[in-house]
């Protein structure tokens, strides 16, 4: 059975407000008492209610971090991993733990509905505008890989980046690039196509429209799209992938033709 303040206040002979005051460190107590209860407490194993603490205080001491399920399983490697990783450990130092989330579990749009989360953090591109408006209106949300007018957002160089990585593979001789992402609906993506099309434009280079292959917004994007592009009547010479999870299924694609990276060409 859980432990209550109103059972510490029995135990101790004091009133379930004084149990309170001492252990939210508030109100006048002395020394002695608010040490005593304190100590009961932590024998007791008494855990504060986070809903009823948010009630009081307007914090619940949570903070909701969303993500779709096609990016999962996370792990220190990938590119939200080490962002979920980031702010795991930036929360922590403040006092927040994180209530993490798929796109699909109803729990997401239930916790912010709720209040039971002080704020929302919502890795890459999958919510819909409306969705993050009408979040956005309950607790603040900031976004991540994201930008929306109004919402305060972290977003990487997405030109710059892919320009630099396209230049990499032009500077090494590579003429024939393909350019392989699983939409260019999705803003990251187009600004990554940007900057690839920059890259390739300083040099005097067309961007050849079958070299430019998406794989949709589905688990096997990767595989779609490269069998789109190996299916053609020419083969590039390197391959920018538009995130880890492309550059992934390029490699295992190539590989199951008989193509090694980087030895038979290169990749971005």
């Amino acid at each position: 059975m859980r432990v209550t303040i109103h059972d510490i206040a029995k135990l101790l002979g004091v009133s379930p407000s004084t149990v309170s005051r001492a252990l939210s460190g508030k109100g006048r107590i002395s020394p002695a008492t608010r040490e005593k209860i304190r100590q009961v407490a932590e024998e007791l194993g008494y855990r504060p209610n986070a809903l009823a603490r948010g009630l009081a205080t307007r914090r619940t001491g949570e903070v909701g971090v969303v993500i779709h399920e096609r990016h999962l399983p996370l792990d220190e490697r990938s590119f939200y991993g080490v962002i979920l990783e980031a702010i795991e450990a930036e929360l922590a130092q403040h006092g927040y733990h994180v209530l993490f989330s798929t796109l699909g579990d109803q729990l997401f749009p239930r916790c912010v509905e709720e209040r039971r989360v002080d704020g929302l953090i919502i890795l890459g591109t999958d919510v819909s505008e409306d969705l993050v408006r009408s979040l956005a209106k309950i607790v603040p949300v900031v976004l991540v890989d994201y930008a929306l007018p109004g919402i305060p957002s972290v977003v990487g160089d997405n030109v710059g980046g892919a320009k630099l990585a396209t230049a990499h593979l032009l500077e090494h001789g590579h003429r024939e690039v393909a350019f392989v992402a699983e939409t260019l609906a999705d803003p990251s993506f187009r600004a990554r196509f940007e900057g690839y099309q920059l890259a390739l434009k300083e040099l005097g280079l067309r961007v050849r429209k079958e070299f430019v292959v998406e794989g949709g917004r589905r688990s096997d994007s990767d595989r779609v799209a490269m069998e789109k592009l190996l299916g053609g009547k020419r083969i590039p010479t390197a391959i920018f992938a538009a995130n880890d999870f492309m550059a992934v299924g390029a490699i295992k694609a190539l590989s199951k033709v008989g193509l090694r990276v980087p030895e038979d060409g290169g990749g971005g």
